[in-house]
């Protein structure tokens, strides 16, 4: 509890002006964030006419998808962090533990669908024959599946880094 209560204020620092503010919810450039431009290249504002269409078509009445060229990433609200790995808007970074560390030491190839969680890097097991038997492999090398960008809190001292994700577990 101590360690979690440590991590609120890192929190405060390094993610809430994204994550827990007016900004959430809106787009980040791509320039500001650096992280993988695949999906925006094939998804842009002719896609998300499309889809809407198909949707009003279906009778299923929700807020559209916004009609306009894409030129970053919606800045998401943290609450059930832990348990959307995952991470990125590709999935190319295995758990929360691996996102606070430099993009060039993300693990480039990772097994994918293993159910196990790893409640310490705070993700899924993606390593070992267990994972690799149930997964698929994912690999950040590949065009779409970049793990660069959100460098945010990789300088951060290791016990803040600990204390931020015992914090991100509680939301």
């Amino acid at each position: 509890l101590a360690l979690r209560r440590q991590g609120k204020p890192v929190f405060d620092a390094h993610c809430a002006a994204c994550h827990a503010s007016a900004r959430t919810g809106t787009v980040i450039p791509l320039a500001q964030i650096g992280t993988d431009r695949g999906r925006i290249d094939t998804w842009g504002e002719q896609a998300a006419i499309e889809a809407n269409k198909v949707v009003k078509k279906m009778g299923i009445e929700r807020k559209g998808l916004v009609e306009a060229p894409l030129t970053g990433y919606v800045a998401q609200f943290l609450d059930g962090i832990w348990l959307r790995a995952p991470y990125l808007h590709n999935g190319s970074v295995p758990t929360l533990a691996d996102l606070l560390t430099p993009p060039g030491e993300r693990p480039q190839t990772f097994w994918r669908g293993y159910d196990v969680y790893d409640q310490t890097k705070i993700g899924f097991v993606v390593q070992g024959a267990a994972a690799q038997q149930a997964g698929t492999e994912f690999d950040t090398r590949l065009r779409g599946n970049g793990s660069q960008g959100h460098d945010f809190g990789t300088g951060l001292a290791d016990a803040d880094k600990a204390a931020l994700l015992e914090y991100l577990k509680s939301l």
